[in-house]
């Protein structure tokens, strides 16, 4: 398994409310959204939430505490047992990939912050 990218976006709320998203499912499903999630297969340890799709995916979501608030972490792994190094040119270098992953970990950041209201 090796780290592709990875990227994180502050919570304003405390690590010991923002974990229990993640191990109940909340927070796969508010960034999968439901139309995604039947073509991934989802696992928990407690306080991440890793989810596996493709031939070479995977993502894990977790939060650290930063302060009185917290950081969600967002990670993509290439996990291709054969073939890892055609994972970039399936995927067209993974041009814009970076800034989607950004994107995505500040998108559930808000989502978090925004169900915590």
């Amino acid at each position: 398994m090796k780290l592709l990218f990875e990227a994180s976006a502050p919570v304003a709320a405390p690590v010991e409310r923002v974990r229990p998203l993640i191990d109940d499912g909340w927070v796969v499903s508010a960034f999968l959204g439901p139309e995604r999630r039947a073509y991934v297969d989802v696992d928990h340890r407690p306080g991440v939430a890793g989810f596996q799709g493709h031939w070479w995916y995977r993502g894990e979501i977790s939060a650290e505490p930063a302060g009185e608030h917290s950081t969600v972490v967002y990670r993509v792994y290439n996990i291709a047992a054969r073939g890892a190094w055609a994972v970039p040119l399936a995927n067209r270098l993974f041009i814009g990939y970076r800034r989607q992953v950004r994107d995505s970990a500040a998108r559930l950041a808000q989502q978090i912050e925004d169900h915590l209201r």
